[in-house]
């Protein structure tokens, strides 16, 4: 027994000699992983409750469209240091929204701009860019802003995108666009999202022979 023992420790000591170093190598890299990503969470946790202290500080100003030096500071210092959390992209598009209510166009794009560019989240950033591409048709320049909402995006976005591009055809008097758009926009709609208003647009815009064709009925039956 004795023997057998000393012979598995003489084979443990000759394995170890041979793969030692490379298990501790093994080791050590392993508890350096878990530590970067332990020490990454807690920087991640700790951006996120000072980005939500800043953005509790303007929430209210900016809900009332409230523009002063110390509401255009704190959204900018969450746009320069803390990016990466929604915060930021929520305090750059309620910025940009006062900004439009003011009229002051160009400085409501920087921030759209901003957030298209650095959107934590994939939905605030669709957000953003429909909200980039009616301020573009605000300023006149409504084939930029149809030109915009032609950009790849999630099926989930679909109503979204074909509203805004059915208002602005809408706009020019393109009712046939209009109407395509629309009804792209209606058969995107999620089933429990209220349907009335974009029925509204799709039958104010409906082409010109189907509304002509709609009136005959309308008097037939009522003769």
């Amino acid at each position: 027994m004795a023997d057998f023992d000393n012979e598995e420790l003489s084979r443990v000591r000759q394995w170890w000699a041979a793969n030692g170093n490379a298990l501790m190598i093994g080791v050590l890299v392993g508890l350096i992983v878990i530590a970067a990503w332990g020490g990454w969470n807690w920087y991640q946790n700790r951006q996120a409750a000072a980005a939500a202290d800043i953005s509790a500080q303007i929430e209210g100003a900016l809900a009332n469209g409230q523009i002063d030096d110390g509401v255009v500071e704190a959204v900018e210092r969450l746009e320069n240091d803390y990016s990466g959390t929604p915060y930021a992209t929520g305090a750059a598009l309620g910025l940009a929204g006062a900004y439009v209510a003011d009229s002051e166009y160009d400085k409501a794009m920087q921030h759209l701009d901003w957030a298209v560019d650095n959107a934590s989240e994939e939905g605030m950033r669709h957000i953003a860019r429909v909200r980039k591409a009616r301020l573009l048709w605000t300023q006149d320049d409504a084939e930029a802003a149809l030109t915009l909402l032609e950009t790849d995006h999630p099926a989930a976005f679909d109503a979204l995108y074909a509203e805004v591009a059915g208002d602005i055809h809408a706009a020019r008097g393109d009712r046939e666009a209009a109407h395509q758009a629309y009804q792209r926009a209606l058969d995107a709609l999620p089933e429990d999202t209220p349907r009335q208003p974009l029925q509204n647009k799709l039958a104010d815009n409906a082409p010109t022979d189907d509304a002509g064709a709609g009136s005959e009925q309308e008097s037939a039956s009522a003769s």
